[in-house]
């Protein structure tokens, strides 16, 4: 059980977010991002941004954080990702509860053959 409780831990971390762009696989190619949605960037200075588009130009993608008004060079980006922590928890969560559920359900069924084991005498137990 502990097992299977960290390795949901670990693909929750690892699934909370997802790629959309990347100047090394895809430069240029921002068909992936929509105005209206929440992406975190990633700069070529090393800093994070997370912002919520409001629209795409030619060369700068703008936004906002905090009713702040933001614009990011595009030849800045090394990568947009979108953050998916609301799935990847119930996802987790999801997983815990039917890991919960086998574990009890095996317990009770050995439990059940045991007591018919012992009433028909067996030796199941």
């Amino acid at each position: 059980m502990k097992r299977i409780l960290f390795i949901l831990v670990i693909i929750s971390f690892t699934s909370c977010s997802s790629l959309k762009y990347s100047a090394t696989k895809n430069p240029d190619n921002y068909k992936n991002i929509k105005a209206g949605n929440k992406y975190t960037f990633h700069q070529s200075d090393g800093s994070k941004t997370p912002m919520t588009i409001s629209s795409i130009s030619k060369d700068s993608i703008i936004g906002t954080k905090r009713k702040e008004r933001i614009s990011i060079a595009k030849n800045n980006i090394t990568e947009i990702r979108k953050d998916k922590t609301a799935i990847a928890v119930v996802a987790t969560a999801g997983g815990i509860a039917a890991a919960t559920v086998i574990v009890i359900g095996i317990k009770n069924a050995t439990d059940d053959i045991q007591d018919v084991g012992a009433a028909f005498g067996t030796g199941l137990n």
